[in-house]
């Protein structure tokens, strides 16, 4: 992790600002610091001869801007640099084809959830030269392996995003997706709360598809067909079509793997009959009164999660708050600057489960002003 090593850190007051940095307040070990293009958090903590300082990893803006607040840290504390391993790190640049939880998807045509090698996905950008392919996968190396190659073969039209797909779809504006795969997916026998496919994803799926629009399972797990195939039948105005051991365009290294052990492919193709109502939902991530925590045990609800981690004190009036709440099954780490009327130091993803979270938040520890 990029750090320095400095001697001292003198005991000043807070806010202060060296050149265009600003340090907003001191939270114990923890500093908030402000730039012209970013806002974080860096930590400190003493060891041996000096103090440590670094990001915080929830935080973690860009290099630049961790370079400018080492500096300007070293200079607030008028402190000698005993260590730091980060002046030869070159800024890596974002990928334009890498989208994240916040990006407009409103320009997706066609969706893969978990590409794997992505051979299929390149085939999709390939034969849809007129459409945008969006991948989704959680497997980092999968991800760095298809950016590459599609920069390498010039593919303009794919999109790739690190995340659960179950959430992902949320964020994609009714009857707007021709397609959506779901090939090969992991079929969790063990865990099936894990599964792609289950009735909320396969509602999303309904709704962000066209008329006419489908979706394709593709799996070698008899067990995972016929769960699918229950979970398939329980929405009205669709079609479904089952296929046995059919040749397929694209096959993975997976697929010809299982062919050799003539393992059977199934495959059930989802046809959406219906236009699905807009969905405009709009999250306001606000609080009206301070909040008073009491209890730091992790609550877990049908959706989300909320877990109050650890609270830092400023001063008499603030404190900082660490906490985990969203999705449960991919929760969001964030802080609460928490005062007469707290707010996100950053704000959360904008999807259901955090705004979810947030209003249980609120019903859960927020004092009223009577209190």
């Amino acid at each position: 992790m990029p750090h320095i090593v400095i001697d001292k850190i003198k005991d000043i007051s807070y806010p202060q600002k060296i050149g265009d940095v600003e340090f907003l307040f001191r939270a114990e070990n923890l500093i908030g610091v402000k730039t012209n293009n970013a806002k974080f958090l860096i930590t400190f903590y003493k060891k041996d001869k000096g103090y440590i300082v670094k990001y915080d990893k929830i935080t973690r803006p860009i290099i630049s801007e961790i370079k400018k607040a080492y500096e300007a840290f070293i200079k607030l504390n008028e402190a000698e640099v005993l260590f730091e391993n980060i002046k030869g790190i070159k800024e890596k640049l974002l990928n334009k084809n890498l989208l994240d939880i916040t990006s407009d998807l409103s320009g997706i045509d066609i969706v893969e959830v978990g590409f794997g090698s992505g051979r299929h996905l390149i085939h999709l950008a390939k034969t849809n030269p007129d459409k945008t392919i969006l991948g989704i996968e959680i497997h980092k190396p999968s991800i760095e392996q298809v950016l590459k190659r599609i920069e390498y073969e010039k593919i303009k039209n794919i999109r790739v995003l690190n995340h659960d797909a179950r959430i992902i779809l949320s964020k994609i504006p009714s009857n707007q997706l021709s397609e959506i795969y779901v090939h090969f997916p992991v079929p969790w026998d063990k865990k099936p709360h894990r599964r792609v496919i289950n009735k909320d994803f396969i509602n999303e799926s309904k709704r962000t598809l066209k008329k006419d629009g489908f979706l394709h399972l593709r799996t070698d797990s008899e067990n995972y067909f016929n769960y699918s195939l229950n979970e398939f039948l329980d929405f009205d105005k669709t079609e479904l079509k089952i296929r046995k051991n059919m040749p397929y365009i694209v096959s993975s290294k997976y697929e010809d793997r299982w062919k050799k052990l003539n393992k059977n492919i199934y495959d059930i193709y989802m046809i959406n009959y219906e236009i699905s109502p807009p969905v405009k939902e709009e999250f306001d991530f606000s609080f009206k009164n301070r909040l008073h925590i009491n209890d730091f045990k992790p609550k877990v609800f049908d959706k989300f999660v909320i877990h109050i981690e650890k609270v830092f004190k400023i001063n008499n009036e603030k404190e900082l708050i660490r906490l985990t709440l969203g999705n449960f099954n991919r929760p969001e780490h964030v802080y609460i600057l928490n005062k007469e009327k707290p707010e996100y130091f950053k704000l959360p993803a904008p999807i259901k489960e955090n705004y979810l979270a947030h209003l249980k938040l609120r019903e859960l520890y927020e004092l009223s002003k009577s209190e």
